[in-house]
């Protein structure tokens, strides 16, 4: 016959179980709580710094496309016009006018680039007036010549201004001499790929979103120049830096982190101490319901629980106390039967066990000698009386 193997499986003890860190209910609101704070603040920082930095850009670029358009106005449009026909280059040996900058006073040699046209000079004070309206706006102007190309005609940075930091030489040295796109230079040259916003501009205000390049972070605004029949014969453009809108932002993030360090420091505070007073009485049901757990069904539970309005703490106060209640009961009534069940199985076991010795070999074979011997007795004892009756019958009579 084949063999069986019998496989058993140890069930798991309860008491060898893997050890748990225990964490208290009140360290678990503060760490769910202040997790729910910490993403709310976040956002909250988030959506601050977003529109304060959009709002100040807005306000910047809307304020820029004022500054041009105003500064449109303000050039002399003859004048411009003119610009665009006196030759790019001056002629060696004529000397820069008064209002020509740095270059005031000096005379031009075959290396010279600036024109010496007082005409030209004028236009440049133009551009210097309206970047004093906003000191950190960079203006200058283009036109499209009679070649069909785009070229610059005047900026600002002719005059030459050391505190600048793109005003520098090949090397990065600052220096005193105008700086920045030439007279007529091509727009093609500066820019690589001319711009839609750059050519847009001759066409309409047009504000260019947020760039980068190798001197800044900028944004800009084209407006077209105009003459008095609305024709166009020109624009105007006006670069400024982003380092407002960084400020901007550097002023609210200096606010907020104080301001939401010491919020949050302070909320986390609170929820420390409302969680402590949440789990105060959940703490005296846990104590009450160990003495539960230990046997004593007599502890009133409810008297641990009491707030001023009912709550869920107080629900299963009331549940777990009904629960105590009818647990030491069904106890008590276990215990009547099983005192009960006791006798009756101890009166089953004497019964068993008589049995068992009834029905052994060596009781029936007691049992057959106690009958033979008790035999064997009442046959004496009939002996016995039937001599007695004898000797007593052969006795002669006295009278």
């Amino acid at each position: 016959m084949p063999t069986t193997t019998n496989q058993t499986t140890n069930a798991p003890d309860s008491s060898v179980r893997r050890r748990r860190v225990r964490l208290g209910m009140r360290w678990k609101l503060v760490f769910g709580f202040g997790l729910a704070i910490t993403i709310v603040f976040f956002a909250v920082a988030g959506w601050i710094l977003s529109f304060s930095t959009n709002t100040a850009t807005t306000r910047l670029k809307n304020s820029l496309v004022d500054l041009a358009e105003g500064g449109a106005q303000t050039i002399d449009v003859a004048n411009f016009s003119n610009l665009l026909t006196i030759p790019e280059r001056p002629t060696p040996g004529t000397k820069y006018p008064a209002n020509a900058g740095f270059l005031a006073g000096t005379t031009a040699t075959a290396e010279s680039t600036w024109p010496t046209d007082a005409a030209y000079w004028q236009h440049v004070s133009e551009m210097l007036n309206i970047r004093r309206t906003n000191p950190d706006a960079s203006p200058y102007t283009y036109a499209t010549t009679s070649d069909g190309e785009l070229r610059f005609i005047g900026q600002w940075g002719a005059y030459g201004f050391t505190n600048v930091s793109w005003c520098a030489d090949s090397e990065g040295v600052q220096i005193d001499d105008p700086c920045g796109a030439q007279f007529k230079q091509s727009a093609a040259e500066v820019y690589g790929t001319v711009p839609t916003f750059v050519t847009d501009g001759l066409l309409r205000t047009t504000p260019q979103p947020a760039y980068t390049d190798a001197l800044n972070t900028w944004i800009s605004v084209y407006t077209p120049i105009k003459d008095t029949v609305g024709n166009t014969v020109g624009a105007l453009g006006v670069d400024y830096p982003l380092s407002y809108v960084n400020d901007v932002r550097s002023r609210v993030l200096k606010v907020l982190y104080p301001v939401f360090g010491a919020s949050y420091l302070v909320l986390l505070v609170l929820v420390y101490f409302m969680a402590g007073l949440v789990t105060r009485r959940l703490g005296r049901i846990t104590s009450v319901t160990q003495m539960v757990a230990d046997g004593d069904y007599s502890v009133d539970v409810t008297d641990f629980a009491k707030a001023y309005f009912r709550d869920e703490m107080t629900e299963l106060a009331d549940n777990f106390q009904v629960m105590t209640l009818k647990v030491g009961e069904r106890e008590r009534s276990l215990t009547r039967t099983v005192a009960v069940l006791r006798v009756e199985i101890d009166e089953a076991k004497r019964m068993d066990a008589v049995k068992e010795i009834v029905d052994s070999d060596f009781f029936n074979h007691l049992t057959q000698k106690a009958a033979a011997m008790r035999a064997k007795v009442k046959n004496q004892e009939l002996q016995d009386a039937a001599v007695g009756r004898s000797d007593s019958g052969a006795e002669p009579s006295s009278e």
